[in-house]
């Protein structure tokens, strides 16, 4: 009795290896052009979100700094605004390690100083929206941070909240 014969599948007189090693080719081919797409994408970086907030922080020191300098605002609101500008300093200063700066960059032209003739009334506003606003910067920076820069940045927005709470 004979053995009936079975048709060949299609593809049957390939050998296994070539076959294989095109396959593995084009996996890593594949994975290799994804890579460097990804890659490519490294060198069109976004601004770091902690620079714009060290420079904020810089220039609220500033401007804290010439509003308490100011003698017509009287040495009262001076003294309230003392703590604010240290710690407006401090998140600089973080904000600058964080960043990997060795030096402490060069405080903003002074031109952002108060008119000569601002009151208490308009000077606490201009504090007040200048905390708002170094709020509101840090709090949106937060999500897309890693998590011990979120950290910092959210402590930042929460000290400029209370800040602004206790100057009404």
């Amino acid at each position: 009795m004979a053995v009936p014969e079975h048709p060949r599948p299609p593809g049957a007189g390939l050998p296994r290896r070539p076959v294989l090693l095109a396959v593995a080719a084009s996996v890593i081919g594949a994975a290799t052009v994804s890579a460097t797409g990804l890659l490519a994408g490294c060198g069109r970086s976004e601004p770091d979100p902690l620079t714009a907030l060290a420079a904020r922080a810089r220039a609220d020191a500033a401007m804290l700094d010439a509003l308490r300098a100011d003698p017509a605002l009287g040495a009262q609101l001076s003294a309230r605004l003392a703590p604010v500008a240290d710690a407006r300093r401090q998140h600089a200063q973080a904000l600058g390690v964080e960043l990997g700066e060795t030096a402490n960059p060069a405080p903003p032209p002074a031109a952002q100083g108060p008119p000569p003739s601002q009151d208490a009334k308009q000077a606490l506003s201009r504090v007040r929206t200048a905390l708002d606003d170094a709020r509101r910067e840090a709090a949106a920076a937060v999500p897309r941070l890693p998590r011990r820069q979120a950290g910092l940045v959210g402590s930042i927005a929460a000290c400029c909240a209370a800040y602004r709470e206790v100057l009404g």
